[in-house]
């Protein structure tokens, strides 16, 4: 029987000679150990070099406080010192102002706090020279005590109050002075204000107190020329006293002068007022009125003609000229037609002027209707215009605003006019780009339909003209160009020619003769240059009245006859001289400009 592979002695050498990998429990527990404690040492590792680079959070300085670290308080120290703001300068010096000497950081800080405690001095003295002088020191004593600008701010501060009080006793003595029209001690102490060195009293305070001595003087004359008007005991110089008193200007200290006297004149032109009223000069006794002030001193009757003259004024403020309704016409009227409802109604004035106030009622009632079409009108469409004028066209011929009205109505008629022919010159415009002849004849056409006296017209013609030009220039410019052409090839006679073919009116016509122009110049510089070079070859040779007769031949308004008369004068000039010479040495001179001696001798 033969035997199995399994149990052959080869076989079983060979499995004995293969190595065991089984591992044993105890040996896979220490080697998973192992593997997790170096993975763990390495996130260790990582993240303990993230931290050691990572960089620190920057500190909120609204927060800051003086137990954060050093680092911490000299950023937010510098940082504040660099807005400029006074709280924060403030905020930067009290970082920085108590560091001991022995600190690292003792020199950077000081910098700092130099730094914006100088900052604080220049906005302080900023905030002086605007004069704030309170709130300047407030600020300048927030640098603290015992650190570098502290002594130089309660020096500032000094010169400060120094300036402050020697400027506030000139304006104790220069308003008396003002007061009392001494002009020429005010004067002396204005000049005071120069002594101080602030600018807010060398500039600011000084312009107002000189700008207010003008107007005191201003206000003294004033007074003065209504005095003596006054003093003449004349009503018409009374009533024009009142009106200059009240003109006086209310900054001035006159006016408290000039009131009493306001009062007591008004009293007297009232009283001539009331008396022109009850002999039937009304018209007189209103013009009186209207120029007396308002006082509840004043007696019943005066305080009613008071307030119908007010009336009366308001209501000729409403004057209807003008195109559009103003608002502050229609309530002057209610307030002229209110004024007179509350006098009393045993008023002789209310009684007097009911007719003034039925007119004013009537204008009132028209000056609405106006202006609620004017306002329906702008709506800018053909109904609108339509409602707006018939409403207008209901103002009566016999009112105060039918004038009004009818201006307004004819401005809407324009505008409807303007609606309708608009279309029409559009389509002209339409027609008209292509730019040929055909094409402008036709836009011609067309813009010619707009008819005689209406609003476009005057636009419709303006284009008709253009568009006429535009047939013209393209008629004529083949002419003009073969005259260009013609002259390029130096045939200038030809191009004159051809160019004068354009008639006058016509729109090249003037570009054309302009052409002409130059080319005729071109023409005669040709002909009379060598005449002229010729005449100057004589002259030179000593031949001057040749040269004279010759260059005479160059006729007046040719291109070279001022250069050719020029020379003529220098050439008579120099034989005048000759000649001159020769009579004095006893030589002949011959007998006048037409002789033809030579002066060559």
């Amino acid at each position: 029987m033969a035997s199995t592979p399994a149990s052959s002695p080869l076989s079983s050498r060979r499995q004995r000679s293969k190595p065991s990998l089984q591992v044993k429990p105890w040996e896979w527990f220490w080697l998973t150990l192992w593997v997790l404690l170096l993975a763990g040492s390495g996130i260790f590792c990582g993240w303990a070099l993230m931290w050691l680079t990572r960089i620190p959070p920057l500190p909120d300085c609204d927060q800051v406080t003086p137990f954060h670290s050093e680092s911490d308080l000299l950023y937010c120290a510098k940082a504040q010192a660099r807005t400029g703001e006074p709280n924060s300068l403030v905020q930067a010096v009290l970082l920085t102002a108590n560091w001991p000497k022995t600190h690292s950081k003792y020199d950077e800080s000081q910098e700092i706090l130099k730094d914006a405690s100088e900052q604080i001095l220049v906005l302080a003295n900023s905030w002086v020279q605007a004069g704030k002088l309170e709130d300047a020191i407030e600020l300048a004593e927030k640098i603290p005590l015992n650190t570098p600008l502290r002594k130089s701010a309660q020096a500032v501060i000094f010169e400060w109050r120094q300036d402050w009080e020697q400027g506030r006793a000139i304006e104790a003595k220069l308003k008396p002075a003002l007061a009392a029209s001494d002009w020429a001690l005010a004067k002396t102490y204005l000049q005071e204000f120069k002594a101080l060195k602030s600018d807010y009293w060398l500039t600011t305070r000084y312009v107002f107190w000189q700008q207010q001595f003008l107007v005191e003087q201003q206000a003294w004359n004033q007074l003065l020329q209504a005095r003596a008007l006054a003093s003449t005991n004349k009503i018409e110089n009374l009533r024009q006293a009142v009106v200059l008193a009240r003109d006086i200007d209310l900054r001035s200290q006159v006016w408290q002068a000039a009131e009493n006297d306001i009062d007591a004149w008004s009293k007297t032109v009232l009283d001539v007022a009331l008396q022109r009223w009850q002999v039937g000069d009304r018209a007189g006794a209103l013009e009186l009125a209207s120029v007396v002030p308002p006082s509840p001193s004043l007696l019943p009757a005066a305080q009613e003609l008071l307030a119908l003259s007010y009336a009366q004024t308001l209501a000729a403020q409403a004057d209807p000229s003008g195109v559009a309704p103003r608002y502050s016409h229609m309530f002057g009227l209610m307030a002229a037609i209110s004024a007179v409802n509350q006098l009393p109604a045993n008023s002789a004035y209310a009684a007097a002027d009911l007719s003034s106030v039925d007119q004013w009622s009537e204008q009132l009632t028209d000056l609405r209707r106006l202006t609620f079409s004017d306002m329906v009108a702008r709506l800018g469409q053909r109904p609108t215009y339509d409602w707006a004028i018939h409403q207008a066209q209901m103002v009566e011929v016999d009112r105060p605003r039918r004038i009004q009205g009818q201006t307004m109505v004819a401005q809407w008629q324009a505008n409807l006019q303007r609606i309708a022919d608009r279309p029409i010159l559009a389509e002209a415009r339409s027609l008209a780009k292509p730019g040929t002849i055909a094409a402008l004849e036709t836009a011609i056409a067309k813009a010619s339909e707009v008819e005689l006296g209406r609003a476009l017209r005057v636009e419709a013609q303006t284009l008709v003209a253009e568009w006429q030009q535009e047939i013209q220039v393209i008629e004529d410019r083949p002419m003009l160009d073969a005259a260009v052409a013609l002259a390029e090839q130096d045939k200038l006679k030809e191009a004159i020619a051809e160019a004068n073919k354009i008639q006058p009116g016509r729109a090249l016509h003037s570009r054309a003769q302009g052409l002409v122009q130059e080319w005729t110049a071109t023409i005669q510089i040709a002909e009379d240059k060598p005449i002229l070079d010729e005449a100057k070859d004589l002259a030179y040779s000593g031949s001057l009245t040749a040269a004279i007769n010759l260059a005479g031949q160059i006729g007046a308004g040719r291109a070279l006859s001022d250069e050719a008369s020029n020379a003529i004068a220098l050439w008579k000039a120099e034989r005048a001289y000759i000649w001159s010479i020769w009579e004095a040495e006893g030589r002949p001179v011959p007998g006048g400009d037409s002789s033809s001696t030579t002066e060559s001798e």
